[in-house]
């Protein structure tokens, strides 16, 4: 049996699943147990790289625990926003990761801000080599029995509809880089009003157009998979996190 190429494979899917910069991070408020099992890691005197900033949702409480902490984020618009929440510890850098110049933290973080990076060992080996004492990556986990990585496999041939962590955390394998990995505990399934609103869905997820020759094969799966109550359908797919970490070197 030929083992993957992990790394390989994690380059196709961002190719495939390639969305305009600044897009992603920008989440709501909520309970978050992947972000404060980093706060519990944080002392007062370290200094923390937050890769892929977004709106501050992570870098701004680190700022209330660490000492200092350095946002690197290309969109504009989220630099704006972060400068405006007046946090006096929170360095702010307009660039993409794989351009940025900056100088060695103590703990380098990146959530969910990885999935534009065709190249992760060169992602990742640039966190090693910004970081003194950890290095934390936050990346979906695809649900084992979704309606996506059943569609995906039917026409890619492949159950990975995009980068996420399972591809992820066997490319750091690979690597040699042996992570700990904390799951978040729960699934927050996705819900849609009407059947045409999950087959768009499917269709944004899968990178189609609209009218596509998989339109009816798609309908024809939500219509079994997914499950309607309360006026909604419910998926098995949703979101959730899983965060590998390491002491890098």
């Amino acid at each position: 049996m030929t083992e993957p190429n992990w790394a390989g494979l994690w380059r196709r899917l961002t190719e495939r699943a390639r969305r305009p910069e600044g897009t992603n991070k920008q989440g709501t408020a909520r309970p978050d147990p992947l972000l404060d099992r980093v706060i519990e890691k944080l002392r007062p005197g370290d200094t923390v790289l937050d890769i892929g900033a977004g709106n501050g949702r992570c870098a701004i409480p680190f700022a209330r625990v660490a000492r200092s902490v350095t946002a690197v984020e290309p969109s504009a618009s989220s630099i704006a926003l972060l400068r405006e929440s007046g946090v006096a510890n929170l360095r702010l850098l307009q660039a993409r990761w794989e351009d940025a110049e900056v100088e060695p933290h103590d703990v380098a973080f990146c959530s969910h801000a990885m999935y534009s990076s065709e190249d992760f060992a060169a992602f990742v080996r640039k966190m090693e080599a910004k970081a003194r004492n950890f290095c934390f990556l936050v990346m979906r986990v695809p649900s084992h029995d979704g309606v996506m990585r059943e569609l995906s496999r039917r026409i890619y041939g492949e159950p990975h509809d995009s980068p996420n962590f399972w591809v992820g955390y066997n490319a750091l394998y690979d690597m040699g880089i042996y992570a700990s990995v904390a799951m978040e505990p729960s699934l927050r399934p996705w819900t849609d009003a009407t059947l045409e609103d999950a087959l768009s869905r499917a269709r944004r997820h899968l990178q189609l157009e609209s009218g596509s020759v998989w339109d009816d094969e798609i309908r024809e799966t939500l219509a079994q998979r997914l499950t309607f109550r309360d006026g909604q359908y419910y998926w098995p797919d949703g979101m959730r996190s899983a965060m590998a970490w390491w002491q890098p070197g």
